[in-house]
C-alpha cells in the first residue's frame, strides 16, 4: 500500500496585510488562490507569524510571557554548533527619524558586507567588554550574544517592528528598562562608528542601531511527524538540525517535490513576506502570480490522487487544508483576494 502523501506549504506574507492594496491600483486577478481558499477545509493552527508556526510544526510553544528562543535556533540555522547557553539575536538595523520618532527598517537593501558587520561586532564586544559580552556573527545580518543567565525579558521579531515606530515594540519585562538604555547606548556608539563615517561617504546609508529578539535556550528535541524539508529560512535550518531532519532548497519546479518519497513535506515558502514588510502592493501583486503559477501543478497533483493533500499556512492563526473533496466543492464561491486580506488585518 502507497504511503500517504501530503505536503505542508508555509507561505507566510500570502494574506498580506496590505491595507494600500485597494488604492495603489494593482492587479488583482488571482482566480486560483481565490478558489482554493474558497473550498479550502479551514482549520484553526496556532501561531500568527513565521516564527510561532514554524515551532509548532515542531512541537514546541512558548508562554504569553516569555519569547520563542528564535536566536538559539537560527543560530544552529547559520552555521553555529549546539550549545545550552542563553542567546539574543541581535540584527543590524537602520532607524530613521520621523518628527518625533524613529522608524526601524532592516539593512537587507543597504549593501552590509561580512567585513563591516564584524568590524562594528568588534566595536560592540570592544565597549561592552565589561559585561563579558561577545557577539557572534553568523551572518552580516544576524549576530547573536550568549548570556551568563536567562534575563527576565520579553522582545518582538524584527518583522513585528519592520517600518514602524520602534519605541512600541521596546523590550519588556521586569530587565526591560535595562535593555532600553543599552539599545540607545549602541546607538550612540555606532552613531560615532567610523565605518558608518565611510559609510556614508560611499552614499551608503549607515548601520545605526542593533535589534534584540529571540532571547532563549534550546527547548531540547523538536517532536515533528516532517519527513522531508525545503526551504532557506536560518531558523527553519536550525530546527531540522536539532530534528535530525534535511533541508533542501526550494525547488524552482514543483515536480522535484512530487518525485520524492511519501510522508509529511514541508516547504517553507518566503518570497512574499518582504513585500508585505515594506508595504510594496506591486511587489506582492507579482509574487502572488508567479506563487500561483508554482503552486498550479500542486493542485493537479491532489485531482489527480498523485498528493494527498496540501496544506497551506498562512500565519494568520488558520490553515486551509486542500484535498480531492474540497477540490469538488464547487459550491464554495469564491471571493475577491482582498476579502481574504480584510480577514487577516482584522485578526
Amino acid at each position: 500500500m502507497t504511503e500517504p502523501r501530503h505536503l505542508h506549504l508555509l507561505v507566510t506574507g500570502l494574506l498580506g496585510p496590505m491595507p494600500t492594496l485597494n488604492q495603489a491600483g494593482a492587479p488583482l486577478d488571482f482566480k486560483l488562490l481565490e478558489r482554493l481558499l474558497a473550498r479550502a477545509h479551514r482549520v484553526a493552527h496556532p501561531g500568527h507569524d513565521l516564527e510561532s508556526v514554524l515551532f509548532r510544526l515542531f512541537g514546541i510553544s512558548a508562554d504569553d510571557d516569555r519569547n520563542l528562543p528564535t536566536a538559539a535556533y537560527r543560530r544552529l540555522g547559520d552555521g553555529a554548533a549546539a550549545d545550552e547557553r542563553y542567546w539574543l539575536q541581535l540584527t543590524p538595523v537602520y532607524l530613521r527619524p520621523d518628527q518625533d520618532r524613529l522608524l526601524l527598517f532592516d539593512v537587507e537593501d543597504l549593501d552590509l558586507t561580512l567585513d563591516e558587520a564584524n568590524e562594528l561586532a568588534q566595536l560592540f564586544n570592544s565597549h561592552f567588554a565589561e559585561e563579558g559580552w561577545q557577539a557572534e556573527v553568523g551572518h552580516p545580518h544576524r549576530w547573536y550574544l550568549p548570556l551568563a543567565s536567562a534575563p527576565a525579558l520579553k522582545t518582538y521579531e524584527l518583522s513585528d517592528v519592520f517600518g514602524r515606530n520602534m519605541d512600541l515594540f521596546l523590550p519588556e519585562g521586569e530587565e526591560g528598562i535595562r535593555w532600553h538604555g543599552v539599545l540607545n547606548e549602541i546607538q550612540m556608539l555606532f552613531y560615532a562608528a567610523d565605518l558608518n563615517a565611510r559609510r556614508e561617504q560611499a552614499g551608503k546609508g549607515p548601520i545605526n542601531g542593533l535589534w534584540l529578539s529571540g532571547g532563549g535556550q534550546l527547548a531540547g528535541q523538536p517532536r515533528t511527524s516532517l519527513t522531508i524539508l525545503y526551504g532557506t529560512s536560518p531558523l527553519l535550518c536550525g530546527l531540522a538540525s536539532v530534528a535530525g531532519k534535511p533541508v533542501e532548497p526550494l525547488p524552482d519546479r514543483v515536480d522535484v517535490l512530487l518525485d520524492s518519497t511519501g510522508g509529511e513535506l514541508l516547504v517553507c515558502y518566503d518570497r512574499l513576506q518582504r513585500p508585505v514588510l515594506c508595504a510594496d502592493p506591486y511587489d506582492w501583486s507579482e509574487q502572488i502570480n508567479q506563487f500561483e503559477r508554482w503552486i498550479e501543478p500542486l493542485v493537479d497533483a491532489v485531482r489527480d490522487k498523485r498528493l494527498d493533500s496540501l496544506q497551506l499556512y498562512t500565519c494568520n492563526g488558520q490553515k486551509y487544508r486542500i484535498d480531492r473533496s474540497a477540490l469538488r466543492r464547487f459550491w464554495k464561491r469564491p471571493q475577491p483576494l482582498g476579502k481574504w486580506l480584510d480577514r487577516n488585518q482584522q485578526g
